[in-house]
This record gives C-alpha cells, structure tokens and sequence, in this order.
C-alpha cells in the first residue's frame, strides 16, 4: 500500500500522535527506546515528513529526546527527574483545584461526577483492561479540573506536566488498597468543589498527587529489587 497522500494527513498525523503519546506514556514503549523514522513511517503506512513532525511534537513535551546525528528517543527519566516533575505538579494542580472550587460550574461538576462515577465502577466490576481505563479516566479528570479553574496559562503549563511517563500509567503499578485510596482521593476532591471549599480543594490535591507519587516509587523500588 502507497504511503498516504500529504495533503490528507493532518488528521492522521494528530491521530498518529495521540497513538505514540499513549504508548509512550503507558510505558508500552519503554524509556530509552530509539524510535526510527523508517520504522514508524512504515508502521504507520506513512512518509518519513509526518512522522518527522509528530517526533518533534513529542520532543516539545517532554516525551521523547532528539539527539543529533543519532535520533529520536523515548525519555529517560532520573529519580530526582521525578521528584521534581511531581513537586511541581502538586503546587500547580492544587492551585487548580482551589479555582475549580471557586468558579466551576454545575456543568463541570457534573462531568467530574461522572468520570469519578466511572472509574469507580471500573474498579468494581474490574474488566478486561480496568486499569489502564482508569488510567485514561484519571487523566481526563485531572485535566478537567485545570481547565474548570478557567486559568489559561496555568493549563497550558501543568497539562504538559500531566503526561510525564512517570506519573502516566501509575495505576497498574498500584496494588488494590492503594488504588482504592487514590479513588478516594478523587471523591475527596471532587466534594470540596462541590461545596466550594477552596483550600481544601487545594490541600487534597496536593496531597494526592505527592501520596500517588510516594505510592508508585515505592512499589518500582520494590520490584527494581527483587530483579537485582
């Protein structure tokens, strides 16, 4: 099959990068992994110039490392990388859940209803996959919470944040309590903007996410040791 014609592929290219994004972050392209134009060209039935373009993109967020003269490669995140990335994000989502709770609206707070309502039920009936549906779930909530603290500059820079890998994907490295706690926490949240309670709505989100941090790097140092 002849590579798509130019003309016909923003919209594969945006579909294209929203497919390398998810499998990036989702860990199912690991870290360090040298990702070819020619191969993900020909994976994608594409030419060489979009694929080109969505590695840059990538590269812009965070997500993958252009090295000249060796390519493209998915980032590598340190300890202190980490640390760093989480310590930021909980002092800028925990801002956006104080503003959330502030200025949401009962159309916003019905589609955060809804998501907590469906990750929880996820985790009830527990299909084929639940995790890494929560995980999508999870991302969309937290998102929509910086987007109903209707704070534009704020959005654009943590939504960034939000994709690192090492946050991404942190459900299937949970064991059941902590899942379950983590869902609580969105409960937790989610009642503080109802009720319009600001800092709480702060306070909650930054302890969630540094709790869901602490939970994840535990159970990775756990498992790095008994592979050692």
């Amino acid at each position: 099959m002849a590579p798509a014609q130019e003309g016909d592929m923003a919209p594969r290219r945006e579909s294209i990068l929203a497919d390398l994004r998810e499998r990036i972050t989702s860990g199912r392209i690991p870290p360090g992994s040298h990702l070819t134009e020619t191969d993900l060209a020909d994976e994608y039935d594409l030419s060489r110039s979009p694929i080109r373009k969505a590695l840059r993109e990538l590269s812009a967020e965070g997500l993958v490392v252009l090295e000249p003269h060796r390519g493209a490669f998915v980032a590598e995140w340190t300890t202190k990388d980490a640390a760093e990335i989480m310590e930021i994000r909980a002092l800028l989502e925990g801002q956006g859940a104080r503003l959330a709770a502030t200025k949401r609206t009962t159309d916003q707070l019905d589609a955060l209803t809804e998501l907590n309502a469906r990750m929880l039920q996820l985790n009830r009936d527990r299909p084929d996959g639940y995790r890494t549906h929560i995980s999508e779930l999870n991302h969309e909530f937290h998102l929509l919470i910086l987007q109903t603290a209707s704070a534009p500059r704020l959005y654009a820079i943590a939504k960034d944040l939000a994709l690192a890998p090492m946050m991404m994907g942190s459900f299937q490295f949970y064991d059941d309590r902590q899942l379950e706690r983590s869902l609580d926490d969105h409960r937790m949240i989610l009642d503080a903007i109802e009720h319009h309670e600001p800092e709480r709505a702060r306070i909650l989100m930054d302890g969630h996410l540094r709790n869901s941090y602490a939970a994840l790097n535990r159970r990775r140092e756990a498992e790095s040791r008994s592979t050692s």
